[in-house]
């Protein structure tokens, strides 16, 4: 028994380590610089701020809308794919600023719904 007991734990102990030392790989994500608002439907219905823009209380474009949103209503930066189907959370808050309701491809990872930026461009 103590033998089977350690022929287990050399086997499958490695094992148990190298699955929690994975890191998160690098990828390529586009769509837009959002607000969590919009980026999460609590003001929109589709991940974008066609219903704000419509009043014209929260400005002119996506850009006011997002930095209204943030400023204004507490909200934070999120990304949103440019399909509309996934909002992520971003860890570097500051980075995204300049980029706010904007069009962007982000190298990043990725790690339980929140966005660690490597590289930001507009597109």
């Amino acid at each position: 028994m103590m033998r089977l007991s350690l022929i287990f734990l050399l086997c499958f102990f490695p094992l148990a380590f190298s699955a929690s030392d994975k890191k998160p790989q690098e990828k390529i994500f586009e769509g837009e610089i959002s607000d969590s608002q919009c980026g999460f439907n609590v003001h929109s219905l589709t991940r974008s701020h066609d219903e704000m823009l419509k009043s014209g209380y929260m400005g002119h474009s996506p850009a006011d809308c997002t930095r209204n949103c943030i400023r204004g209503r507490g909200g934070q930066f999120v990304f949103v794919s440019s399909d509309k189907k996934t909002a992520y959370k971003i860890e570097q808050q500051d980075l995204v600023e300049q980029f706010a309701g904007q069009n962007v491809r982000i190298q990043g990872t990725e790690q339980k719904g929140e966005i660690h930026i490597s590289t930001i461009k507009p597109r």
